[in-house]
């Protein structure tokens, strides 16, 4: 059984070192130790091939075997890591070169950087004033052409404030002189306004004395009515002011106000039957007042024919219209 364990090791120890072999292919120079072991496990195979069960004798014969076949084998190692240190020693040199050349060539390239950068920034700077100078000499012209402009400016304001000044004087004299005449023309218009007034009112008055003593007691009346309406409105809108705010889900109340709805409506014919009755009654009296003027009028035309050498025709009265009380 133990010799069954070492060979499945042995052999998972070779199936290892054959996938390292297959990576690296200096593998066996390397390590020597994994040729002694595939060696054993292959005589470990070949006897069990045999069909032949291992004695104690033949186990014992390879143990002492197995030193005698290490002893060279150590000293192959040794010498392989002897190897294996000087050529790691060889590739640190190397690398310890490598990294001083590189050190050596980063410190020139840092000195060419250095260097270049102060190249730029005397280039930047030289630059820098040129172009800070041509922007002053710039600044300088556009204020000096500024402050030309804005004296021509002042010049041109100031002549223009000289004109406006005088223009202003110029009306002013002009407006007292239009007050003036205006004033007069006023007072002329309305000393003939007073005089034409004075002969309207007496025209006027002798007018009113041939009118009828019926027509005139129509029109009192008829200005008297609008007094006499507008209490009535006031009256009636004082009366139907508590139905604002009655309820009007209330069956009593909605019947009695469609009883004082009837009444209004009723009441609102009746008024406009005598608005249309008194607007005949106005029309008949103002064409008979009409036909009575013209009369009066065709008179005086006949009385003043022979007074003048041309008629003298007043206005007719106008008539007033349709639809108004």
């Amino acid at each position: 059984k133990k010799l069954a364990m070492l060979s499945s090791k042995l052999s998972i120890a070779e199936s290892y070192n054959d996938g390292v072999e297959e990576d690296n292919d200096v593998s066996s120079d390397r390590d020597p130790f994994s040729h002694l072991l595939r060696c054993l496990v292959r005589e470990i195979q070949q006897h069990h091939a045999t069909c032949c069960p291992p004695t104690v004798a033949d186990c014992a014969d390879a143990m002492n075997r197995f030193p005698e076949e290490y002893a060279p084998v150590l000293h192959e190692l040794e010498g392989v890591q002897d190897a294996r240190r000087r050529l790691d020693q060889d590739r640190i040199d190397k690398n310890i070169v490598y990294l001083d050349r590189l050190n050596q060539d980063l410190s020139v390239n840092i000195k060419e950087r250095i260097e270049s950068d102060m190249l730029i920034d005397k280039l930047l700077s030289t630059r820098l004033d040129i172009v800070q100078r041509q922007l002053v000499s710039q600044v300088e012209a556009g204020f000096k052409s500024l402050q030309d402009e804005l004296d021509e400016a002042k010049e041109r304001l100031r002549i223009a404030s000289e004109k406006l000044f005088q223009a202003e004087v110029d009306a002013e004299i002009q407006l007292k002189e239009l007050q003036n005449q205006i004033n007069h023309e006023c007072d002329r218009c309305q000393e003939g306004l007073l005089i034409v007034s004075q002969d309207r009112f007496k025209e006027d008055i002798n007018f009113r004395e041939t009118i009828p003593d019926q027509l005139l007691s129509t029109w009192r009346i008829l200005n008297d009515e609008k007094d006499v309406m507008q209490g009535i409105q006031e009256e009636s809108r004082y009366r139907l002011l508590p139905l604002e705010h009655s309820d009007l889900n209330d069956v009593e109340s909605t019947v009695a106000q469609q009883k004082i709805r009837e009444e209004m409506a009723d009441l609102i014919r009746q008024l406009e039957e005598e608005t249309n009755e008194r607007i005949k009654e106005e029309k008949a009296q103002a064409a008979k007042a009409r036909a009575l003027t013209d009369a009066l009028m065709q008179g005086l035309e006949i009385v003043n024919r022979n007074m003048y050498a041309s008629p003298v025709s007043s206005p007719r009265a106008e008539e007033p219209p349709a639809g108004t009380e």
